[in-house]
């Protein structure tokens, strides 16, 4: 995590000192929710469901519904929302309703949709 924060400027003590966070009343350090993101999309790929993927061209409604802290486990699915074709042959768009959960403490930490030109694969 120290590595991300340091790579994205996003140097919040919270994410990077234990006792700045619970002096804030947090239990802890707390992931950055770009990285929770990150992670989720991550997961996703491992699924190989974004194996097609040309281009991801939004990520709408990205809602951060609870805290991930270090050490909690995450799980991420996606549902295909909607398709459409385009007028260039062997592509189409598709959008995904993603979410993520964290299995640690059972909740839903975010939520998004997520949208991506795919190529179409040969039947």
């Amino acid at each position: 995590m120290e590595v991300f924060t340091a790579l994205t400027w996003a140097t919040n003590p919270i994410f990077l000192d234990d006792n700045v966070a619970k002096s804030r009343g947090l239990p802890g350090r707390v992931v950055p929710g770009a990285l929770t993101l990150s992670y989720a999309i991550g997961l996703l790929y491992q699924q190989g469901i974004f194996d097609h993927i040309l281009a991801l061209t939004a990520i709408n409604n990205l809602s951060f519904k609870s805290p991930v802290m270090v050490g909690d486990e995450i799980e991420a699915e996606a549902i295909v929302s909607s398709k459409t074709e385009t007028q260039k042959p062997g592509m189409g768009i598709v959008s995904f309703a993603m979410s993520c959960r964290n299995k640690t403490k059972n909740t839903t930490c975010l939520q998004c949709e997520m949208t991506f030109i795919i190529i179409r694969q040969k039947s």
